[in-house]
C-alpha cells in the first residue's frame, strides 16, 4: 500500500561525504582547466573561480539539493571581515562569469588521464572495454538529430 512506501521515500539520507569530491580531481587540474581557458581569477572575490568550479561538479552530482544547501555545505565562500553571506544573485554571477570553456576542459583532461590510469586495468585481449547497456539518452528533437540516430517507431 502507498501508506507503507512512504515512510521509505521520505526517509533522510546520510549527508554526502564531501570530501569524496575532491579525491579524483586535484586543485592543480582545475587551476589549468582556468589557465588555459583564460578564466582563472584575478579580483579576490568571495567566490573565486576555483570554487566556482567546485560548485558547478557538486550541483552536477547533488543535483536533489539546492544551490544554497550545497555552497553551505561545501563551505566554498572564502571569509570576509563582514561576515556577509554569499548572495544567490552572486552564485548566478559567479557562474556566468566562469563558462562551460573550463568545465569542458577539465572533463577532457580528466576523462584522458583517467583512460591512461585505467587502462590496462579494463583491457581485454588487446581491446578497451567500454559499455554502455540500459541506458536512454535524451537529445534535442531535431531533424538532424532524427537522421543521425535514427527515432521511435511511434515518431514520424
Amino acid at each position: 500500500m502507498l501508506s507503507d512506501a512512504l515512510p521509505l521515500v521520505t526517509v533522510d539520507l546520510p549527508p554526502p561525504d564531501w570530501r569524496r569530491l575532491g579525491e579524483h580531481l586535484p586543485d592543480d587540474w582545475i587551476e589549468q582547466a582556468l589557465g588555459y581557458t583564460g578564466k582563472a581569477s584575478i579580483r579576490q572575490r568571495r567566490l573565486p573561480a576555483q570554487q566556482v568550479v567546485w560548485l558547478v561538479i557538486a550541483l552536477a552530482i547533488y543535483r536533489h539539493r539546492s544551490v544554497r544547501q550545497v555552497m553551505a555545505e561545501l563551505d566554498l565562500a572564502l571569509p570576509d571581515l563582514k561576515e556577509r553571506c554569499v548572495t544567490d544573485s552572486a552564485v548566478t554571477q559567479a557562474r556566468h562569469r566562469l563558462g562551460e570553456e573550463p568545465l569542458a576542459w577539465l572533463f577532457s583532461a580528466s576523462a584522458q588521464q583517467w583512460r591512461l590510469q585505467d587502462a590496462q586495468r579494463y583491457d581485454f585481449h588487446g581491446l578497451h572495454l567500454l559499455a554502455m547497456d540500459g541506458t536512454t539518452l535524451k537529445l534535442a528533437d531535431s531533424a538532424a538529430n532524427r537522421q543521425h540516430f535514427g527515432s521511435p517507431h511511434f515518431a514520424k
